[in-house]
């Protein structure tokens, strides 16, 4: 039996792409979240863990991206119950919550994951991205069983980014400043001593100009009163985690019931971060007769996340990495931090340890999801269930600055209060539904299964923000409420309200005639109040087939095919997740003067769009069910086309209108691909049991088409030129960067080849694409994409006796990543001596000793422009999980206890990649793009993947 849309069905019967995940082995496995149990577990489901940031939600995708601004996180769907949710942004934060947050995935029943459209068009608007089916656990009639389930671990930094120690920072270093020396005036070399410089400078004795001059300590034994330090060493640690889980079941003919506790508790692998939550849920099913059912669900979480802003562009990782690896003894690990001032020749900003142990970040959320159903059977075959569901969300966060890492010494002394700065920022969010339905089930004559299903939902979201922000005004390290703030200056403050309603109508027919031949059809019609007068209203349509070729004569007693169904579907979905009131008129807040005065007024903040409607995907599948040697072997394989249309993007309009663009659907994106299931039972002893399973997918993802007939679009970047594209014919933000040949020569000099700006030789050499022998932002060229063409997982299941082991392999191929961090630790202009990564051992330092012959020269009088110095392959592959378990619990001969079950778990220790630029090659950090609109991919600092050892024990009462 499998979970679909508003129903279950036999799994031999499902003639549309539903992959399944058994969440029994989650009881085996410690899982924190119940996406990072999807992770390499099913064909067409790409679970990217972008960070390893503490209760932070994973990037799920199913069958490719689809919409280029309008999200393609699944809606998921927990106990009937359908939560949307936003695309993440920087560092995989899903700013308004993610429906997986604080889950207890020890309280999954089953997962399933509705891939094409024909599965899951019964959830219409909001099901173009797929839908991921949870249900939780149930009470069952029977004595109350009890469960305990406690771990304990470690968990680390899978991996270190490799840079320049101190001693090759002090080569660098030295490299850099004697060049900029010997370019700073004729007579000038490298080899004159400081005092040298100094006389020519004509500085006074003791006074040093750290753009020309070393440290003479540098190059003194012992180098005294200098500290060498390796800051990730400093930063990162192995944090405690642990968690402990209660839960209780049982029932009777009238009543049914299942509970549950959760506690979790994680030191985070940076000091100074962690997070805490807590869970509960109450699941209750009352028979009051009959006929007549009534349920409840309850489940309560709260969590704190304390992070003092690790991850992303500027930020403290960013910084600990680059941070001079040298440092005054006297200061410590706390450079530019309180009464300590800067290390002369470091142009960091504060110390990244002070950075972490004073800044607050703290984020709290206080979640409630409930249900409540009724179910009635008014005639045999016929039920009518109504169920009110509610999900709120209380959240806030507050940051605090304190003057004493800010800025530097001397502004500190003199302007200590203007340098502290807070913020506070909260949000309620609400969703309400209520969905009734009709279903009816009958067999007639024994051979035609019939299955019918109509409904009605109402569906409300409604947020209410305030956010408030301080730069100054604080007088106390310790009081860090802005109701301590004296005289406070504030820079933003606002609050915020908005809502939108969904109201939808569906139907379902389902056939099999004799066990043998099967259709399936859905209709549904959704009105939101988020779209434009002409288009609230959209059908989304669906139909599939199916024949069990194995139930025929010619094949049913076959020793060797066992199952065998062929089956094909079509079907329509669409993608809501645009602003509440992005098609009605909004004001926006305008100065302007009036009888010589400034006036604050209002105006248009854009123009009004009435047409504005749902994205819309569009599926074909076709696909095959195989068991071989009585299901010894069974496969799933399916090929499918999915064309999102109508999508929603900014189209240029005329200047005169007084803006530049307005919101349409105006493009299209395809995606193509197939994908493979096997499980394989290699061995089904008495005593010995292994099990194999195997999925593969691939896809190819390309724009189609894009607003008013344009064949590109360049993606804003946070800073310098752009480095993604949207391109007609090309993968979604394709990576569009000049292409780096070589190191310049003097021959190429000589030759006359393109140079970017005043390349010399040792500097980098581009590819002129244009041909018009300059290199500029026209030389860019598409060299690779953030989608991995192939997505694949292995999981091997051994037991032995009272023994258990089970491998968790999973990898990508085919994707690139481009590392924004990395191009900010190769910064090779004028007085650029913060750190750099270990590549830059190898780098051209003369014609005679060219180094790799890939890495320029350490010191340029210019800035670089993007190219593929920064572009890495994202395929690896890694060891996610292995776990040994042994089952004692007959030995104890314990009278309470049934069963009993210890383990130990490694997670992510052994793996393979080639990305140099960053922690983790599929980090992503939305951050870097320098429009809200388009999330353009791209790595600037995510955090490594945590690796971590468990040790843990069930026990069954």
């Amino acid at each position: 039996i499998v979970v679909i849309g508003y129903g279950t069905q036999k799994r031999r019967n499902v003639t549309s792409a539903v992959s399944n995940f058994d969440a029994r082995a989650l009881s085996e496995r410690p899982v924190g979240r119940v996406d990072q149990a999807l992770v390499g577990q099913m064909a067409g489901v790409t679970v990217k863990q972008t960070t390893g940031a503490l209760g932070k939600g994973m990037s799920v995708q199913v069958r490719g991206s689809g919409s280029i601004t309008a999200g393609n996180e699944p809606l998921y769907v927990i106990d009937g119950f359908p939560l949307a949710t936003a695309a993440p942004n920087g560092s995989g934060n899903f700013s308004l919550g993610n429906p997986l947050d604080n889950i207890n995935p020890n309280d999954i029943e089953s997962i399933q994951v509705l891939k094409d459209a024909a599965a899951a068009a019964i959830y219409g608007s909001r099901a173009s991205n797929g839908v991921v089916l949870i249900t939780t656990k149930r009470g069952r009639s029977g004595k109350p069983a009890i469960t305990l389930n406690a771990y304990t671990g470690y968990m680390e930094r899978s991996r270190k980014l490799d840079m320049l120690n101190a001693e090759e920072w002090i080569d660098r270093s030295t490299e850099i400043i004697n060049a900029q020396w010997v370019a700073s005036g004729p007579g000038r070399t490298a080899s004159q001593t400081n005092e040298q410089r100094r006389q020519i400078l004509s500085l006074p004795v003791g006074q040093v100009n750290t753009s020309f001059m070393t440290d003479d300590r540098w190059y003194q034994p012992g180098h005294p009163g200098l500290r060498f330090i390796d800051w990730q060493d400093e930063a990162f640690r192995k944090g405690l985690t642990q968690n402990y889980q209660l839960s209780a079941s049982g029932g009777n003919e009238s009543v049914r019931y299942y509970v549950s506790g959760n506690y979790t508790s994680q030191q985070g692998m940076v000091i100074y971060t962690d997070y805490t939550a807590y869970s509960a849920r109450m699941n209750v099913e009352v028979n009051a007769n009959k006929r007549l059912k009534f349920g409840l669900n309850l489940n309560p979480t709260y969590s704190v996340n304390n992070d003092p802003g690790v991850e992303g562009k500027d930020n403290i990782l960013h910084q600990m990495v680059s941070f001079t690896p040298v440092q005054e003894d006297s200061m410590g690990l706390y450079p530019n931090v309180g009464d300590f001032g800067q290390y002369r020749w470091s142009v960091s900003p504060n110390s990244p340890i002070g950075k972490l142990q004073y800044t607050t970040g703290e984020t709290k959320r206080f979640r409630t999801i409930s249900s409540v159903f009724g179910e009635l059977q008014i005639i045999k075959g016929l039920t009518a269930k109504t169920t009110v569901n509610l999900d709120n969300i209380d959240n806030s966060s507050k940051s605090y600055v304190p003057y004493i890492i800010a800025s530097n010494l001397a502004t500190r002394q003199a302007q200590l209060t203007a340098q502290t700065s807070g913020s506070f920022n909260s949000f309620r969010k609400q969703t309400l539904v209520n969905e009734n339905t009709l279903n009816y089930t009958t067999t007639i004559n024994g051979v035609h299964d019939l299955s019918l299903l109509a409904g009605h939902s109402y569906n409300q979201d409604k947020i209410d923000r305030i956010a408030i922000s301080s730069t100054g005004g604080f007088s106390s390290a310790v009081i860090t409420t802005l109701n301590a703030a004296n005289g406070i200056s504030l820079n933003r403050d606002n609050t915020n309200e908005a809502r939108n309603v969904l109201i939808s109508y569906f139907g379902r027919l389902q056939y099999g005639f004799n066990n043998k031949y099967l259709v399936s059809a859905s209709i549904r019609r959704d009105g939101s109040s988020r779209f434009g007068a002409n288009t609230k209203w959209g059908v989304f349509p669906s139909a599939s087939v199916g024949w069990r070729v194995s139930e025929e004569s010619f094949l049913k007693n076959s020793s060797l095919i066992s199952d065998l169904k062929l089956r094909g579907s079509w079907g329509t979905a669409g993608n809501y997740n645009i602003g509440d009131y992005s098609s009605i008129p909004l004001l926006g807040g305008y100065n302007y003067t009036f009888g010589g005065a400034g006036v604050v007024g209002q105006a248009p903040a854009g123009i009004t769009n009435p047409d504005l409607g749902w994205e819309k995907s569009e599926t074909f599948d076709v696909g095959f069910d195989l068991g071989l040697w009585r299901n010894r072997l069974t496969m799933a394989f399916d090929y499918y086309t999915k064309l999102n249309s109508d999508l929603l993007l900014n189209v240029p309009i005329m200047g005169a209108t007084g803006f530049n663009t307005f919101l349409s659907n105006a493009g299209s994106v395809r995606n193509k691909g197939w994908e493979v299931e096997i499980t394989s039972r290699n061995i089904t002893g008495r005593d010995l049991q292994w099990t194999t399973y195997l999925n593969l997918s691939h896809n190819r993802n390309k724009v189609v088409s894009l607003a008013g007939g344009q064949n590109q679009l360049l993606i804003p970047s946070a800073f310098d030129i752009s480095h993604s594209i949207l391109q007609v014919g090309q993968p979604m933000y394709s990576i569009f960067v000049v292409r780096q040949i070589g190191i310049l020569t003097q021959d190429d000099l000589n030759k006359g080849v393109a140079l970017y700006g005043s390349e010399t030789v040792g500097d980098p050499k581009y590819f002129d694409a244009k041909n018009d022998g300059v290199i500029d932002a026209n030389d860019r060229v598409i060299v690779g994409h953030p989608t991995p063409d192939y997505t694949w997982g292995i999981t091997n299941n051994v037991r032995y006796k009272g023994f258990d082991l089970s491998v968790l392999v999973q990898g990508q191929n085919g994707g690139s990543i481009y590392s924004l961090l990395g191009r900010a630790l190769g910064r090779t202009g004028q007085g650029f001596t913060d750190n750099a990564l270990g590549f830059y051992r190898d780098r051209w330092r003369s014609p005679d000793n060219p180094g790799a012959g890939v890495v320029s020269k350490a010191y340029s009088t210019f800035g670089r422009i993007k190219n593929t110095d920064w572009l890495y392959s994202s395929d690896y592959i890694r060891v996610r999980n292995i776990t040994l378990g042994y089952d004692i619990g007959k030995g104890l001969k314990l009278k309470p206890v049934q069963g009993m079950r210890v383990y130990l778990t490694l997670e992510n220790f052994f793996g393979h990649d080639k990305y140099k630029g960053g922690f983790n090659p599929e980090a992503l950090n939305t951050d870097v793009s320098g429009s809200s609109v388009y999330p353009e991919p791209g790595d600037y600092g995510g955090l490594p993947l945590p690796r971590s050892l468990v040790f843990g024990v069930n026990v069954n009462f």
